[in-house]
Order: C-alpha cells, then structure tokens, then sequence
C-alpha cells in the first residue's frame, strides 16, 4: 500500500483528489495538509511514500515545502500539481527534489500516471 500525503490549500482540490484515489486500491492518503509549513511537518511525521504538493498555498508554498522535504527525506518523491506550470516553475521546483509537475488543467490522469510512475521508481530504488 503507497501512503501519499496530499498539500493543497483548497478543499475542494483535496476533496477531487481523495475521490480520483479512490480508484487506485494500492494508494492509500495518509494525510492532508493546507500549506507548506504543515506539509512539511506532517511528511516527517507520517513519512508518506510519495508527497503531492499545489505550487501556491498560503504561508508557505509548494517550492518551499520541497525544498525542506527533500533536505530532510530526500529519497521521499515528491510531484507538484499545479495551476501555474511554467518552464520556470517546472526547473525550480526539479531544483529543490520536486520530481514531477504536473499541470492542473491537464485533468487528473496525467497525475495519476505521473503518481504510478514515481512511486514505480521508488520502489525500484529501495528494491
């Protein structure tokens, strides 16, 4: 079973998501947070399979968050999912161990491909 913690500010965003999970018998959300600071302090102390973090969320933002996660986890994948997916976004967020963005407006599947693939990878790394 993959624990997945789920940063998104909005709960209509954490909502679709923990019903498009659903669909996926081996995910299981261990967690939700609604800014960076929390997903930050709820990956260390859940220690999920996989972090989805939104770019912007109040307090702290998804490049933030990534950045201590990774510092403190940095085997732990990490994908972003956001409205803002730029070329610049997407090579800042790399930068600090994001290892996926996907787009928002690109609808679910490609997050959840995205999600299948990293957790894939991580498996094989820790095989």
């Amino acid at each position: 079973m993959a624990r997945i913690l789920i940063a998104d500010d909005r709960e209509s965003m954490r909502t679709a998501l923990r019903s498009a999970f659903v669909l996926r018998p081996n995910w299981e959300i261990c967690g939700e947070a609604t800014d960076g600071t929390e997903a930050v302090a709820k990956a260390t102390q859940l220690k999920p399979d996989l972090v989805l973090l939104d770019f912007r969320m109040h307090q702290s933002d998804g490049l933030k968050a990534a950045t201590q996660i990774n510092r403190i986890m940095p085997s732990l994948p990490i994908v972003m999912y956001t409205l803002y997916k730029t070329d610049e976004l997407e090579a800042a967020a790399k930068s600090v161990g994001v290892r996926c963005v996907v787009a928002k407006e690109d609808g679910v599947q490609p997050l959840l491909t995205a999600i299948d693939g990293e957790l894939a990878r991580s498996q094989v790394r820790s095989d």
